[in-house]
């Protein structure tokens, strides 16, 4: 038997709505479901939410190699491939084996720190080191392979992945790319100097972001849903992973159009 995980936003309503139908279905096909859980016997997992389950999903089944179909029920919804009306399609073709299948690379994040052991966090969208609860601007220097490149006077640094790149970081003023090119991205967060701008590098390149602000307020993020505070010296090492998200989607979409729709480019 087959086994599917069910990771849900049951926080939603439209999700609580929606649950028992989507498990209903599920059963009456012989398949053996787990809600908001990964096991050793996991072939697939669908996402019921928004882009926010998705990324929370990827960092669950990260090296796994377990496959991803994201149901949207939230708002943007840039990561996920069905809606309400149209998962059921998708997932036969998946249990078909006839689902296409895009590989989404995620970034680790190893923690430096002065007075304690090292640390390492998984990201699908973006790493983040940020000013806290305050609005106090934070110094921030940013190596690349060991070479120095900048020294930052600013709320934050976003590093983002090409998935990314639409997210935390397009709203910072950072590009907008397309979801398969094997690059990183370093987006300022309010730089106090005009001349600092967004910064596209290889993905084989190597980031250290070193904290030089002498307060405690700032923090490391992933993805918007796991954090941790840093110390001034600390230090996080941000590289492309060994693990990818393997994401259904639709090789005749036109991402384009996805942007266009989303983004309501065109629309007044």
């Amino acid at each position: 038997m087959r086994t599917i995980s069910l990771m849900a936003g049951i926080e939603k309503p439209e999700v609580r709505k929606n649950i028992n139908n989507v498990v209903s279905r599920l059963k009456k096909r012989k398949i053996n479901v787990l809600i908001n859980k990964i096991s050793s016997k996991t072939d697939m997992a669908i996402s019921l939410g928004g882009d926010g389950t998705i990324l929370k999903t990827a960092r669950n089944v990260c090296g796994r190699n377990v496959p991803v179909l994201g149901v949207n029920m939230g708002q943007m919804g840039f990561l996920t491939e069905a809606d309400v009306s149209s998962w059921v399609g998708h997932l036969d073709k998946l249990l078909a084996g006839k689902a296409d299948i895009e590989e989404r690379m995620m970034l680790e994040a190893e923690t430096v720190p002065k007075k304690a052991k090292k640390s390492k966090y998984l990201a699908l969208n973006d790493v983040v080191v940020k000013n806290g609860r305050t609005a106090r601007v934070i110094k921030l220097t940013l190596e690349i392979n060991g070479k120095p490149v900048a020294n930052y006077v600013a709320d934050g640094l976003i590093v983002s992945t090409p998935t990314g790149s639409t997210a935390y970081s397009l709203a910072a003023g950072g590009p907008i790319v397309k979801p398969t090119l094997p690059i990183i991205v370093a987006t300022p967060i309010c730089p106090h100097t005009l001349t600092f701008r967004p910064l596209v590098v290889s993905s084989e390149d190597e980031l250290v972001i070193r904290v030089d602000s002498n307060h405690n307020e700032v923090v490391l993020s992933m993805d918007g849903q796991e954090s941790v505070s840093l110390d001034m010296g600390d230090k996080v090492i941000i590289r492309k992973s060994k693990h990818v998200l393997k994401l259904v989607t639709n090789s005749k979409k036109n991402y384009y159009r996805v942007l266009r729709a989303k983004l309501k480019w065109g629309e007044r």
